[in-house]
């Protein structure tokens, strides 16, 4: 492996180490969402690919991305979104572009029946650069909890195809980008908005029709498959082929990119079968079997 992310700034195995060291703490650590009891929720930001968008002024991508990490995460554990809400830290609150962001957060929300309770906004100079800001994101759902429902040998992973880079590994895409690997096009086609699957993965829990399910963010597909089924196996040779990540792979090398990016899947489901009811409710997002739970 060329631990080319390591050498852009991340370091995932410190932040598997992190999370082994406090996995004592409580039973959610690790887990997509958070629950107490019915109440769920989740806690993401869209990591540095709010960099470029910010720059770029690209305000409503800012807010799909955020909603979309947040309600990809939810969606794994069945749960009914009740609320959101937003933490922003800027160098220099601007209060016109910053409205922006949120405007287009309320809209998106609302087409997912998620309201946006309210939020936070910090001036910090000292801590944040000039000209960027960080944003994160919180649910509060109603639910189970994350599901694991008798899962066997036999049944199907099924994967749902990403829009392309969705909102991780953005510190080596830029770095390759910043070293001219790629050019501005590939760079743009890199700043897609990530796909939400909430709404559709909700009503697949709502009618029986799925098990478990893994959002693919950080850590690439297998790791994200490992935190709800402990042995798979997966055909990676039926993944969708996005050419923007099919570069990144050829930059990054087949393994690191791997444990890095999506695959061209940017959600995986769990299911005893892969029936019309599945085809047709994620029809939008290309469903295909893509491997086996062993």
């Amino acid at each position: 492996m060329n631990n080319l992310y390591e050498k852009s700034g991340v370091n995932l195995k410190e932040a598997e180490s992190l999370v082994k060291q406090i996995s004592s703490i409580s039973k959610n650590i690790g887990r997509f969402t958070g629950a107490n009891g019915d109440i769920v929720s989740t806690c993401d930001g869209i990591g540095t690919k709010i960099i470029p968008l910010y720059k770029r002024g690209m305000y409503k991508t800012i807010a799909q991305d955020l909603a979309a990490a947040n309600l990809n995460d939810l969606a794994t554990s069945g749960a009914q979104a009740i609320g959101f809400m937003d933490y922003i830290a800027a160098h220099k609150l601007e209060s016109d572009k910053i409205s922006q962001i949120i405007l287009a957060l309320t809209e998106i929300l609302k087409e997912q029946n998620c309201p946006l309770l309210g939020g936070e906004t910090a001036e910090m100079p000292d801590l944040i650069t000039e000209g960027n800001i960080d944003i994160t994101g919180f649910i509060l759902g109603r639910g189970k909890g994350e599901n694991n429902i008798s899962l066997k040998e036999g049944d199907l992973i099924i994967g749902l195809k990403s829009s392309g880079v969705h909102a991780n590994g953005f510190s080596l895409v830029r770095k390759f980008y910043s070293d001219g690997l790629l050019t501005e096009k590939e760079f743009e086609e890199t700043l897609t908005p990530s796909y939400i699957y909430y709404s559709k993965v909700l009503k697949l829990w709502q009618k029986g029709l799925i098990k478990a399910c893994a959002n693919i963010t950080g850590g690439g597909i297998e790791h994200n498959l490992k935190r709800v089924v402990p042995n798979f196996e997966l055909d990676f040779d039926s993944f969708e082929k996005i050419p923007i990540l099919e570069k990144l792979k050829e930059l990054t090398g087949k393994d690191e990119f791997y444990n890095v990016f999506n695959p061209g899947i940017g959600f995986l489901l769990v299911a005893e079968s892969f029936n019309d009811d599945i085809k047709e409710i994620c029809k939008e997002f290309s469903p295909r079997i893509i491997g086996r739970v062993l």
